[in-house]
């Protein structure tokens, strides 16, 4: 039996002294057309796909990519959207180093792995999401940055360094290049302002497009049943940037 290229590249690798290259994730679910940009070129993602450090993940208007990472993160690329690995570092005794990923555009879902929290950090064109144990998921555009949080907190950040903590389950943060907002609950947003909310998170109002493992039971009921009671996470905000609630803005362009 031959024995696969991929072997002969880790043994000639080896003999040089030195590491072969580790994936840092990969494409568990790819629909229509994803591509990846890497150093070695632009190629069409397909289901096992590997992603490593300084990839571009871009899709089209019906592309849709699910990655599972070695730390057990989740992440959903949707439609229209490009994203890239910055860094990634997962240590041999299964301890987490850097998880970074720079959101250029589109819809995404986040869901934490078993990195340490404080070691997640997702980059936007307006601002920085810092996690705790989180489920979320993000719209990103050149003006602003629009979160809905499904588990956990978050620190939604501008980028010269405005925070507010999103904390609570179906809870609304945005930032733009001159303030980060909290915006509230999801059943405190009506009318229209509820119907630009499903288009701007597709997969809060419907999950059927994803996997099982992408899937979250918290997202079901944040834009799709009424909730009487918020759910909270015994979550501190000792020392942490104090909140603001605001309205609902579709678009805030400073």
């Amino acid at each position: 039996m031959r024995a696969p290229i991929s072997l002969f590249v880790a043994v000639f690798a080896v003999l040089l002294g030195a590491p072969a290259l580790a994936a840092s994730g990969v494409a568990m679910g790819v629909d229509q057309n994803a591509t990846l940009e890497a150093k070695a070129g632009t190629r069409v993602l397909a289901v096992g796909s590997d992603v490593f450090i300084g990839d571009k993940v871009v899709t089209d208007a019906s592309g849709l990519v699910e990655l599972r990472f070695s730390d057990r993160t989740r992440l959903v690329i949707g439609p229209r959207s490009s994203l890239v690995i910055d860094d990634y570092l997962l240590r041999e005794d299964g301890s987490a180093g850097k998880f970074a990923v720079n959101a250029l555009a589109g819809t995404f879902r986040f869901i934490t792995g078993g990195a340490a929290k404080d070691r997640y950090l997702i980059t936007t064109p307006t601002g920085t999401v810092g996690v705790r144990g989180t489920a979320f998921d993000l719209n990103v555009d050149a003006q602003q940055t629009s979160l809905l949080l499904f588990h956990g907190a978050v620190i939604l950040c501008t980028l010269d360094d405005k925070c507010v903590v999103v904390d609570e389950v179906c809870e609304l943060g945005q930032a733009n290049t001159a303030e980060a907002l909290v915006l509230g609950l999801t059943d405190d947003i009506r009318g229209q302002a509820r119907e630009a909310l499903r288009t701007r998170f597709p997969y809060a109002n419907s999950q059927s497009e994803l996997l099982a493992a992408f899937r979250l039971e918290q997202a079901r009921r944040c834009l799709n049943r009424p909730v009487t009671v918020p759910e909270q996470d015994p979550v501190s905000n000792v020392g942490e940037p104090e909140k603001y609630r605001g309205p609902f803005i579709l678009n805030s362009v400073p």
